[in-house]
């Protein structure tokens, strides 16, 4: 009887237990997610959630419509990997950095072309 007891406490408690916050996700954009590319998602939510929305300012600006802000695809690639080289010699970038407060985008050296290309392609099919 005490085994029981013990075991179903032991359920209750982890059932209980709190479960880590997860990034708010609009009704459009988990809508969007059913055909925008898994990596895409997680990418973004991974790297990009934490400052930006996607129809919504943030600490960043909101990332509808990103691409056509930015005719020059590599510089975009090139911000998304280290915005701190690109404000000093781009002048949208640094009227970028001058209305967000002066602050730099976390650098993502990392990030390869097509897993840029997927966060853009999430944010694109998820934006109203």
């Amino acid at each position: 009887m005490k085994k029981w007891m013990w075991t179903g406490g032991l359920l209750l408690l982890l059932a209980c237990s709190e479960q880590p916050a997860k990034p708010v996700e609009t009704k459009k954009e988990i809508a969007g997610a059913k055909t925008a590319n898994d990596a895409g998602k997680k990418l973004f939510f991974s790297r990009c959630a934490s400052c930006h929305m996607v129809n919504k300012d943030l600490t960043g600006p909101a990332l509808k419509g990103v691409e056509s802000r930015w005719p020059d695809q590599q510089k975009l690639y090139g911000f998304i990997r280290n915005s701190d080289s690109v404000i000093q010699r781009d002048a949208y970038a640094r009227q970028l950095w001058l209305d967000y407060n002066q602050t730099a985008m976390l650098p993502h050296p990392d990030l390869t072309d097509e897993q840029i290309r997927s966060i853009l392609d999430y944010i694109q099919s998820v934006s109203e």
